[in-house]
């Protein structure tokens, strides 16, 4: 049996040397909470709340709040604990609000580890589909989240939580009720497990810099366990884990990366993938021929961890990144890969021209973006003028932005353009000096603001540009 008291002493222990870790609250959070908690409550009170709402408690929870401590000085008064911390018991418990709280905390888990991306987006039509029935869509919230008990805030909509009945009841898993993500179990068995994880993780100094809004979505444990389960396991889903939990270290060992890079060859691409990953992130020069593997596989991969992980090598990998570029490219990979084009010491864009008649208007715009870092664009007039007969309004306002102080007659042709395309908009202020803005109207003011700026390096204006023959005009 689990030896509780033991467990909670340590982690008393381990509060205090986190403090002493984190001496200057680098950590995700840890300016606010401090590693601080409030008093423990009293059992009663946590009976008082089982009593009222007819749940029950998980041990692993009931032995922190009554032993350890509850809640603290950070957000919504929240204590020592992963991201801004954990609230004191029974308060922001629910997803739900008042009378759907208990119905909520009372009602059957739907959520488990098991849940598939599907099966999940169905639960979430489910709600959806109660369309302006209020009563109804709060019953079907509070079914959806049903014995899911919040324990702290991540930020935004996010938020870590206690289940309270089901097979699974006392894990932690991380939700969101914003965009209803698929939720993601912590792979901890209990609530003091997980609490004792965070706790190690900052000791370790393994929530300092790229890992410090991160923790709790995956595998924890000694990087000597983790790199035995990933190479003894047959399952790919644990090897996948075991890698992740891997990634999430501050630094790995010589001799571990050595091993990882054992029978690298023999693993299916996705591991190769996530091995890369590791290897760059702990050391360039040993991932380098990995990193060039994966960019014939996967280039969308590639070019997001070398501007994770690498950004001061970035220079190096310009020609390949040239020589990769298609159209087959999605939007997040294609912006990537233009932050690698621009360290590039000449700035030359060239290869990036087809790409301003993409179908993506995302792509079309980073484009745009991309050349405003040129110092001379005379020898991207053609594309700058492609870009100002765009109909996207958010993609005009990204050229227009984009062209700084280039200046040409084909150019101001086409602001002159634009001026009768887009009127200058005025919009009043209400009675209480408020100005309220439509879509549409905010679209266009921008435009109009932008153009206004680019007008202005012409010496005109909004009317003055309508008066000028732009073949006669001469340029300062």
């Amino acid at each position: 049996m689990k030896d509780y008291q033991l467990q909670i002493q340590r982690i008393k222990d381990k509060l205090a040397e986190a403090k002493i870790a984190d001496i200057d609250f680098k950590v995700f959070g840890a300016d606010a909470h401090r590693y601080e908690l409030n008093p423990p409550i009293s059992l009663k009170e946590v009976e008082e709340f089982e009593r009222l709402h007819k749940v029950s408690i998980p041990i692993a929870y009931k032995l922190f709040v009554t032993q350890v401590g509850n809640g603290g000085r950070s957000y919504n008064g929240s204590g020592a604990g992963p991201f801004y911390g954990l609230y004191a018991f029974g308060e922001h418990f629910a997803i739900s609000y008042d009378t759907y709280e208990t119905m909520q905390i009372q009602s059957p888990t739907k959520v488990c580890p098991e849940m598939t991306k599907v099966e999940w987006q169905a639960e979430v039509d489910y709600i959806d589909a109660a369309g302006t029935d209020d009563v109804e869509f709060e019953k079907r919230e509070a079914a959806l989240w049903g014995g899911v008990l919040v324990i702290g805030t991540q930020g935004c909509t996010f938020h870590h939580a206690l289940l309270l009945n089901g097979p699974h009841m006392g894990r932690v898993v991380n939700i969101d009720d914003g965009d209803r993500q698929l939720p993601q179990f912590s792979f901890e068995s209990d609530f003091l497990d997980w609490y004792e994880r965070w706790l190690d993780d900052v000791i370790e100094g393994n929530l300092s810099e790229r890992n410090s809004g991160s923790f709790g979505y995956q595998m924890g444990g000694q990087q000597e366990d983790l790199l035995t389960l990933y190479m003894k396991t047959p399952d790919q889903a644990i090897k996948q884990h075991a890698l992740e939990g891997l990634l999430f270290k501050k630094k790995l060992s010589p001799s571990i990366l050595s091993q990882l890079e054992q029978r690298f060859d023999e693993q299916p691409q996705e591991i190769q993938s996530t091995l890369t990953e590791v290897l760059l992130a702990n050391d360039y020069a040993l991932a380098v021929p990995y990193l060039n593997k994966l960019f014939k596989s996967n280039i969308n991969r590639a070019v997001k961890l070398i501007h994770w992980y690498a950004k001061e090598h970035k220079k190096e990998w310009v020609p390949l990144v040239k020589e990769s570029l298609h159209n087959g490219m999605d939007e997040e990979a294609f912006r990537f890969a233009s932050y690698i084009l621009q360290e590039d010491p000449r700035l030359d864009f060239e290869v990036l021209k087809p790409f301003v008649q993409h179908e993506n208007p995302a792509i079309r715009s980073q484009v745009f973006y991309t050349f405003s870092f040129l110092k001379d664009k005379s020898n991207y007039e053609q594309e700058f003028l492609i870009g100002l007969d765009e109909t996207n309004k958010s993609e005009i306002i990204t050229v227009l932005q984009s062209l700084g102080d280039f200046k040409t007659k084909a150019i101001l042709k086409k602001l002159q353009e634009l001026v009768y395309k887009f009127p200058y908009t005025v919009v009043e202020p209400d009675e209480h000096d408020i100005i309220y803005y439509t879509d549409d109207t905010d679209d266009l003011v921008y435009i109009t603001s932008n153009l206004e700026s680019a007008l202005d390096r012409y010496e005109l204006d909004y009317e003055s540009v309508k008066t000028i023959d732009v073949d006669q005009f001469e340029l300062a």
